[in-house]
């Protein structure tokens, strides 16, 4: 049972690399079978689609980054660490990879994923959006501005992975990033 559990999440991880590196339509399971080395029929055992294996690696991420986020942030005490650790769960993947968060990489071929798995990188979106505004309403933003700057910090976010990953600088994530924060934190 275990090696069968560890088939599963290796083809799991495999994919959401092949995702941010190349996008949905940008890699097959005969692609996850070479590296992970297994069969191509072994895959469809597991995931019968593309669009099932998309799910679980969706879900897989989703649950992987608000558990490593929250663990990021368990002893922060200052909204400028909560919001520079925030910010960090992006970037280690730009720095480590080159590669931009799942979801974005996802909503960018919007065109090739079902209602369901729209539905859910919206989900995965508004839960980043209402995990920032719970942290800056404990730091006594008022909640209608800590929404505001929630809304705008997330997307500036989502546009400088974007322009980082194509120029492969990460000073200009650094240098964005800090300027956001800077101006949240200092009102």
């Amino acid at each position: 049972m275990a090696k069968k559990a560890n088939t599963e999440t290796k083809i799991i991880e495999t994919g959401e690399e092949l995702i941010q590196e190349r996008g949905i339509n940008g890699f097959s399971f005969a692609d996850i079978a070479n590296i992970v080395g297994i069969r191509k029929a072994s895959i469809h055992y597991y995931f019968p689609t593309k669009t099932d294996l998309v799910k679980s690696v969706l879900e897989h991420y989703i649950n992987h980054f608000f558990t490593a986020l929250d663990n990021r942030c368990r002893h922060l005490r200052s909204l400028e660490e909560v919001l520079t650790a925030y910010t960090e769960q992006f970037k280690s993947s730009l720095q480590e990879n080159n590669q931009v968060c799942l979801c974005s990489m996802l909503s960018m071929e919007s065109f090739s994923l079902d209602d369901e798995l729209q539905q859910e990188i919206n989900t995965f979106f508004n839960k980043n959006v209402w995990w920032l505004q719970n942290k800056l309403e404990e730091f006594h933003i008022p909640e209608e501005q800590a929404s505001t700057m929630a809304n705008h910090l997330f997307v500036v976010v989502q546009g400088v992975q974007l322009i980082t990953q194509s120029s492969r600088d990460i000073s200009y994530f650094d240098s964005i990033v800090s300027k956001e924060i800077h101006s949240i934190i200092s009102l």
